[in-house]
Formats: structure tokens, sequence, C-alpha cells
């Protein structure tokens, strides 16, 4: 999380609040539930099909019955959302939300959590590497609706993961180095050289998985390297020095899982002043995170 030049010591303690209420305590969704009214649970009796269906019918017997009602089959409008095995314990889901278009939302899956926005038909299909077995994903609208499926991928299990996320559209980003890789040399995994393999397709070698729409309003981001063989791997995190990240205070979390033990740590980094603009700065991963990638 940024902290410009210029913020008032009230500002700064509002957006560290607003940051722990997302990042900390496992990002669980209970947490954005406490601290983010907007994204309050709305029951499915919010709906109240039954009471639209009676003003409906009620105002078509009345003598100055309206014309603008709408109709009782507008009054319910389901938020639906199905999970399917893609193999390598990375789980498919469609959400189908016909009545939000182009809504910002956020998807939380054992305590990762990135933002996301429905299409112009409602509808929003995206693949994620599964950190947890059972797999359970949730997913809540700005505007308060929600929806929640969970799904065997018993593969999750034995896979090695480390995720990286913070809020905003500028943050960290992860760089693996294979068998001693040289930066941008092969074997160096990162944002620009994912390796992401093709669907369907076993990977031969660790790859990136990118998450997150920049685009919402409140962005949150996040990158999941996921480990596969069994040679050496480095994995650093690097932030770029920019106009607003530049003399600023960055914050986050490193959620890493191996043989299904999952270990969460906090990463904050003071960054250079703007005289920096341009350059990196790289810091180790955290110890929980560096004890599973020894033990890989």
């Amino acid at each position: 999380m940024y902290f410009p030049k210029g913020m008032s010591r009230n500002d700064v303690i509002m957006t560290l609040a607003a940051a722990a209420a997302v990042l900390l305590s496992g990002l669980a969704m209970n947490k954005l539930n406490a601290d983010y009214p907007h994204f309050a649970r709305i029951q499915p009796q919010s709906t109240q099909p039954q009471d639209m269906a009676e003003m409906v019918s009620q105002n078509a017997l009345a003598p100055d019955a309206r014309t603008d009602m709408p109709a009782i089959s507008a009054a319910v409008c389901p938020v639906s959302l199905d999970l399917m095995d893609e193999g390598n314990a990375v789980l498919g889901a469609t959400l189908l939300a016909p009545c939000l278009p182009n809504q910002d939302l956020v998807i939380a899956h054992a305590g990762m959590v990135y933002s996301a926005k429905t299409l112009a038909s409602g509808a929003l299909f995206f693949s994620l590497p599964a950190l947890k077995h059972p797999a359970t994903v949730d997913i809540r609208f700005t505007s308060g609706e929600v929806a929640s499926a969970e799904i065997n991928l018993p593969d999750a299990a034995q896979l090695h993961r480390v995720a990286v996320q913070w809020p905003h559209k500028d943050g960290f980003a992860i760089h693996a180095f294979e068998n001693g890789a040289q930066f941008g040399g092969k074997g160096h995994v990162w944002a620009d050289a994912a390796n992401t393999p093709a669907a369907g397709a076993t990977p031969t070698s660790g790859y990136l998985t990118l998450l997150g729409d920049a685009t919402v309003e409140m962005p949150l981001m996040a990158q999941v390297f996921t480990y596969v063989g069994s040679g050496a791997v480095d994995v650093v995190l690097e932030a770029a020095v920019t106009d607003t990240t530049c003399d600023s205070e960055l914050m986050g979390e490193v959620i890493s899982v191996k043989g299904g033990i999952l270990e969460k740590s906090e990463v904050t980094l003071a960054m250079p002043d703007c005289a920096a603009l341009g350059e990196f700065v790289q810091l180790p991963l955290p110890k929980a995170a560096v004890d599973l990638a020894m033990a890989n």
C-alpha cells in the first residue's frame, strides 16, 4: 500500500487500517465483512421475489395501475458460481450474474484475495492455481452479492506454490531463478516470461500465474509461482520504484504451500525516495516461505 507524500496522519492511519482489513488475519471473508460494510453479505431473501410479485399483482388491480412496474420474471436475478478441475491443481470457474454487468468484485481462495470485474453480460470466466484441497472459492461484489463454491482438487496437496498479494495496481513481483538462471535467461520465470503451460498440458518447469484486475476501483493484485521438478530454485520479490511507489511503504502478504501445509507471512518494504525512479528493490522471501523452498 502506498502512503503518498502530503497525506495527513489521520489519512495514513485510515489507509493502513483499510489495508490491514484486507490483507491481515488471513484475508478471510469474514474480515472483509467486518471492515468493509459495502461488502456486507446480502442474504438470498433480500431479493424478496414474493414481495415483488405481490406488489406487481396489487398494482395490476389498482385503479391507477402503473405501467412501468417490472415483470415478475425480473424480480429474481440469481448469481451462480460453478467450478471445474482443469488439471495440475488448477480450477476453472464460471460466474453468471446477469443483473451485475461490468461490476467490480473480489475473488478469495485459501487466504488469497484479488480483484476482478464481470463482462457486459454479467459473466466472468477465470482460472486460478489451487492453494488448498478441497478448494473453496468465495466471490463478493462491491454491491454486496455473494457466491461460493467448492471442488475437490487432490493434486493441490502435492504441489508447492508461493503467492504474493498486495493492494493496488502496482507493487510486488515474483522472480524465480531455476537451476542458477540469470536475469532474462532461460529458467528465469517472471511476469514477462511466465512460462504458463498450455491448457491441459503437463508443465515441465516452474510457471507464474498473474491474478487481479488493476482497472477496478480498489485493485487487489496477486502472483503465484508453481514449483515443478526437483531442481534448485531461488525466488525473490521485487518492487519497481515509480512516481507512485517512491518514498512510500509497500505492504503485502506471502502465502506458501507445500504438501498441504500453508503458511502466511506479512511483507513490508520501505521504498527509496523519488531520486531512484526507474530502479528496482529486491527482498528475500519471508522465513516461512524460505523454509518451504528449501524443503523443495
